[in-house]
């Protein structure tokens, strides 16, 4: 194994697969990256064994060839490299690392000992566009479970139906969903870790088309600069179709700056408190109010297009503003059901494909 690389061009490809790494494992293996050198490129993959990430970059390959080596060390070496040419070569059980008037010998591990990662299953793939899976993902992420007795909500499910994919998550409190177009024939519906879902977002550029395909226990996300193969999460997803209600009593709509500046206000005084942020329709006037025996009392007021009856439901404060803040319209539909009953958030134009679900608190 023999090549020459530019040092920012191996910066970045170390630090896209070092995040993969086990820091402290069992498996001295898995605190490595596997380096290849293949054609014109320099391959790294980097494994925790739950997830698995293989990225590419261009690079002169003098002699193909494999080695695995320290992930940390060589990606902590890469900041202080002095010139922008790096030589790196294997010799024996040494890899060779020159750059300017500075060499590295770095030991070396069996190649052959570092887990594989699977072929892609083409037979069941279709293509989505990075920029709605970087959406889907910044958009859902947050309603997942914390719960490790809920493991299953712990993940993200994608479920693909005719011509599109629902990315969701939820928490049992609270139910996020953002629906991506697709091309392609191949089915999923599977549960993807939140690990995955994180290193998927320091791969995506938003510019690219992914690959997306399963297997019984794996799922794969492939472009031609890198691969991430993850294992499933095992369990029943409740069906969120259920949670979304198909009637709604009232609705109202928000400036979402002034909603969230609200929101962070009146909340304020409950930060940390179980009490709940109470909402109040009125004609012509949405108040929000919150109180706490022991920290006092807030209230503010929004001028809103509302002529109904007076209408008053509690939440938790935090649910609506992770609900919200990730609405990329300057306006926000809120549609009520009942005082006890789920409440939707949407953004205004009817072409952003997100909704999220907020479960009420009672108010006392």
């Amino acid at each position: 194994m023999e090549l020459v690389i530019d040092k920012s061009d191996l910066q970045n490809v170390l630090k896209k697969a070092i995040s993969a790494t086990e820091k402290k494992s069992a498996l001295p293996i898995l605190s490595n990256f596997l380096l290849e050198a293949k054609e014109d490129k320099l391959i790294v993959q980097g494994t925790d064994l739950e997830v698995h990430v293989s990225v590419s970059v261009f690079a002169k390959v003098e002699e193909e060839g494999v080695a695995c080596v320290n992930a940390k060390k060589l990606t902590d070496i890469s900041r202080l490299l002095p010139s922008n040419e790096v030589y790196i070569k294997l010799e024996g059980n040494t890899l060779k690392i020159k750059s300017g008037r500075t060499k590295y010998n770095l030991p070396v591990s069996p190649a052959e000992d570092f887990p594989n990662l699977y072929p892609f299953p083409e037979e069941n793939a279709f293509v989505i566009s990075g920029e709605n899976l970087q959406k889907a993902i910044s958009k859902t992420l947050y309603a997942t479970s914390k719960e490790e007795s809920r493991f299953a909500l712990q993940g993200v499910l994608f479920k693909s139906l005719d011509g599109t994919i629902d990315v969701v998550a939820t928490d049992g409190h609270r139910l996020a969903l953002y629906t991506i177009d697709r091309t392609g024939t191949g089915d999923i519906n599977i549960i993807v870790p939140q690990k995955a879902l994180n290193e998927l977002k320091k791969l995506l550029t938003g510019l690219e088309d992914v690959e997306v395909a399963a297997t019984d226990q794996y799922v794969f996300f492939r472009t031609k600069e890198w691969i991430l193969m993850s294992r499933l999460l095992e369990g029943a997803f409740p069906d969120y179709t259920q949670v979304i209600p198909k009637e709604f009593s009232r609705e109202i709509e928000v400036e979402k700056k002034e909603f969230l500046d609200a929101v962070k206000r009146v909340s304020a005084v409950i930060e940390g408190d179980t009490k709940p942020l109470k909402l109040t329709l009125k004609p012509g006037t949405l108040e929000l109010k919150s109180a706490s025996p022991e920290y006092g009392e807030a209230i503010d007021e929004l001028t809103i297009d509302y002529n109904d009856e007076e209408f008053s439901i509690g939440f938790n404060a935090k649910y609506i503003i992770e609900a919200v803040e990730v609405i990329d319209t300057d306006k926000v539909i809120i549609k009520f059901t009942s005082p006890n009953a789920q409440t939707l958030f949407l953004p205004s134009e009817e072409t952003d494909r997100y909704k999220a679900i907020v479960m009420p608190m009672e108010i006392t």
